[in-house]
């Protein structure tokens, strides 16, 4: 299916009289943006005229997540060529965590972290990235948290990237496997990566459905389509900001999910060769502007004080790609961290968070503790007044208090961290200041001269100092190799007796836990 060719036209003759005027580009589209959603809406109606909720009154929630970028792939973690101002400004007006992670190091098991608070390894899933073909995906009894804001009455939608599964033969093209299944009212996006064959872009619910009797494919020719490819940034800020402006009377959740800097790269015309850090600076900056048009919608609707939005990203930089001569400036940077995607060292994991919420995050907040994406669910569901699942474990915290501790009292557990491998398996765990790995896992076949590297034979690093990990300290510190060993032990033996619901009746806490 091609991509549409009045689209085509419509957005040239747009950016034809828009370069006429003074202001960004981005700007006015965001501007634009509004319009239209207004027009659609049934008339203007001035944004000071929606009744405020108090802000603890079911905020609003934003979560961007974005695609491979890197820990040092932005102006505020120290890149002096990758211009994000927008980020800084977020940070500026809100709170950084200096010790952010994603759940695990690749795609597909870090979404269902992100979305389910829970270990990777608690998903049934078998491996950490899945292709479209692929049988399983998200399971439908996982609690998502689109799933939880539906039951206090959010409007919920995910534009972007999917990567949770499919609807395709090999499931009997189950719808289960898609977005609407999981608490989410509105989905526009890929259902995986856009260097996959099969990747399509879709949308749903949809009036005219072509696929899955509910979803509409909007076009199957993803991967070498660049000018679509280059459309999709814009493309998903757009259906963001006409989501929020449509749903600015309710609560509403939006999980933005931005398919890039993932490979390949197709600047935008409007971004393309301005930046020093070359194509992957260009692709960066545009995020970043596209963050500077949701938070700008989000002002002139009035809604600013009564949404919290999260900015990270899925994992660390895909540095595989440094080994291809015409790939290699196309990948992040993990700053000072070991490795990058797929990989257990830190530069697979750390990446930056953010959390900017007006009025109720004191601004320029810095935060030392570590937090990760695990976090993210039970702080949102605490913040909508809804309660966790006690029918099974979720592995992440409820961070409130270190957002706003005035508001949100409360102690904050110790932060244990358990990492996964390429089978989703637990591989090491870090608990305070230390971190264990039982097994070295790269995609880039260098173990740093490292061998032999077992559950009885660990590496320990202390990672608050030694935050690149070369100082391996297990021989000096044989009581905390033990006490981590033991963590991991405890947690593989807990996981095991819960089980995965993909086991049939497992999934759940056992009937003697409380």
């Amino acid at each position: 299916m091609a991509l549409n060719t009045h689209f085509g036209y419509c957005a040239a003759r747009q950016s034809h009289w828009l370069e006429r005027l003074a202001l960004p580009l981005h700007t006015l589209r965001t501007l634009l943006a509004l319009t239209f959603g207004l027009m659609l809406a049934g008339g203007v109606k001035a944004a000071s005229n929606v009744p405020p909720r108090a802000a603890t009154d079911r905020p609003n929630l934003i979560v961007v997540l974005l695609d491979d970028a890197g820990y040092g792939d932005f102006s505020i973690t120290g890149n002096p060529t990758i211009r994000t101002p927008n980020l800084e400004r977020l940070s500026q007006e809100g709170l950084r965590f200096s010790q952010f992670y994603c759940a695990t190091a690749a795609c597909t098991a870090s979404r269902y972290s992100l979305l389910t608070g829970r270990n990777a390894s608690r998903s049934g899933l078998g491996q950490w990235v899945i292709p479209p073909s692929y049988a399983r995906y998200l399971h439908p009894n996982e609690i998502t948290i689109a799933d939880g804001l539906r039951e206090r009455g959010y409007r919920t939608a995910i534009f972007g990237k999917w990567h949770l599964g499919t609807p395709n033969a090999a499931n009997g093209f189950n719808t289960n496997a898609f977005p609407l299944a999981h608490g989410f009212d509105k989905y526009c996006g890929l259902n995986a990566s856009a260097d996959y064959p099969d990747v399509t872009l879709y949308e749903g619910p949809s009036a005219t459905p072509n696929f899955a009797g509910i979803y509409h494919i909007i076009d199957t020719n993803v991967r070498s389509n660049e000018i679509l490819q280059s459309t999709f940034t814009h493309r998903f800020t757009d259906e963001a900001i006409k989501f929020m402006h449509e749903n600015r009377e309710n609560p509403f959740f939006i999980y933005l999910a931005y398919t890039l800097p993932h490979l390949p790269l197709y600047p935008n015309s409007e971004f393309a060769g301005k930046s020093l850090r070359g194509t992957y600076g260009d692709i960066v900056e545009e995020l970043d502007a596209s963050l500077g048009r949701v938070v700008e919608a989000l002002k002139q609707e009035g809604l600013a004080t009564n949404t919290l939005v999260v900015f990270t990203s899925d994992n660390g930089p895909w540095i595989l790609w440094r080994k291809d001569k015409g790939e290699r400036l196309n990948v992040g940077d993990s700053g000072p961290f070991r490795d990058g995607k797929g990989s257990g060292w830190e530069g697979g994991v750390r990446v930056p968070g953010i959390f900017w919420w007006p009025g109720m995050i004191a601004p320029g907040t810095a935060v030392s503790q570590p937090a990760s994406t695990l976090d993210v669910l039970p702080t949102i569901f605490r913040l909508a007044g809804e309660p966790l699942p006690k029918d099974r474990t979720v592995d992440g915290r409820d961070i409130s208090p270190l957002l706003a501790p005035k508001i949100f009292p409360g102690k904050v557990p110790e932060f244990t961290f358990f990492y996964t491998d390429a089978g989703n398996k637990v591989s090491g765990v870090r608990k305070g200041a230390w971190k264990l790995h039982t097994k070295i896992y790269t995609q880039i076949a260098d173990n740093y001269g490292y061998t032999n590297v077992t559950f009885n034979h660990p590496l320990l690093f202390q990672v608050e100092q030694d935050f690149g990990e070369r100082f391996n300290l297990s021989a000096e510190e044989p009581a905390k190799v033990k006490e981590l060993q033991d963590a991991i032990s405890t947690f593989k033996k807990q996981t095991a007796a819960e089980g995965t619901f993909w086991q049939g009746n497992k999934g759940s806490k056992p009937s003697t836990d409380e």
